[in-house]
């Protein structure tokens, strides 16, 4: 893993390049420190996932209507090994948003001790998502500041706790913290409202403070996979080789309730969905019931990021459940 690189300048030619090249001029991971007129300083990540490009679209527009910004900034450009292929994460390597739990690795560390000794404003870390869902944040506390943040991109926001890992826990106790969470990659507006939140927060002289209940507020609750030894595909394209048919209708459904006996799909032999609670515990059997090879929800559920995307599926999960915490 190429070691993290700090600079207090952009390098010549960054700010016409596009997410595959950033590796030719970049070299690895790099953090970027910019003088503005404000301090604290604003600490924005983008391309943790090499193939969630919005955010570094967003940002570089933004740099390039700015002669002097209004804040000072500290941009972490992250996995551009894997955005030189387009895609989330390059075999053997960390996923970057799933290596911040007490900075075992290198980058993380060497990122988390060069902010060590400075106050932050606020930190924003920006992700396209897979599947049909609103815009939303994602906060992993519910402090004042954080939902602040995450009201003035959205009212829908999520409350996390697994996995711990992510970015912004490394900064619970420290400065508000958000994910965003900016829609499909190739839509334009996700690069707009990248670029657009980012703007509105640098001319802000204070953070607003919010409360849960001035949000709509989830909390996950579960997590959807695959099994691994699962060959698996979805209804509109699924073949006769696979063994676990799930319905791609589903994504459109993301952040509603679904009531139960809502059909997931199909199974062809003993192959099934695995649940975990947030403690990592199967919970499978609390959620689903197969019968006659008929997968479908045993309780009311609420899916969240339900993607079609098989290499997503694998990487990360099928979706989340999540309960109203409001």
């Amino acid at each position: 893993m190429t070691a993290l690189t700090i600079l207090d300048q952009l390098p010549s030619g960054l700010l016409e390049t596009d997410p595959k090249a950033l590796l030719s001029v970049l070299g690895g991971p790099t953090l970027i420190r910019l003088p503005g007129d404000a301090e604290p300083p604003l600490f924005v990540s983008v391309l943790l996932h090499g193939n969630e490009v919005s955010g570094w679209i967003g940002v570089r527009r933004l740099l390039r209507q700015q002669t002097r910004l209004p804040r000072s900034v500290w941009l972490f450009i992250g996995n551009v090994a894997a955005a030189a292929q387009a895609v989330r994460s390059l075999p053997g390597q960390p996923d970057f948003n799933r290596m911040w739990r007490n900075a075992t690795h290198p980058v993380a560390t060497a990122v988390l001790a060069a902010i060590a000794d400075t106050q932050l404003f606020a930190v924003v870390d920006l992700h396209n998502n897979t599947g049909s869902n609103p815009h939303y944040a994602v906060v992993t506390d519910l402090a004042p500041g954080s939902l602040g943040l995450a009201k003035l991109f959205s009212d829908t926001a999520v409350y996390v706790k697994q996995p711990a890992t992510v970015l912004t826990r490394a900064f619970e106790g420290k400065a508000p913290s958000v994910g965003l969470e900016l829609g499909p990659v190739g839509d334009p507006r996700a690069d707009r409202r990248a670029h657009g939140f980012l703007k509105q927060l640098l001319n802000l002289g204070r953070l607003p403070h919010t409360q849960p209940e001035q949000l709509a507020l989830f909390r996950t609750v579960a997590r959807v996979l695959v099994p691994e030894d699962v060959v698996f595909g979805f209804a509109a394209e699924a073949d006769g080789e696979v063994e676990l048919v799930l319905d791609d209708s589903i994504e459109a459904s993301n952040f509603a309730t679904l009531p139960a006996g809502t059909w997931f799909g199909r199974s062809r032999g003993n192959a099934r969905l695995c649940v975990l609670d947030n403690d990592h515990r199967e919970v499978t059997d609390d959620y689903f019931d197969t019968r006659d090879g008929n997968l479908s929800a045993r309780l009311p559920v609420i899916p969240a990021m339900y993607t079609t995307d098989p290499l997503v599926v694998r990487q990360d999960c099928l979706c989340y459940f999540m309960e109203r915490l409001n």
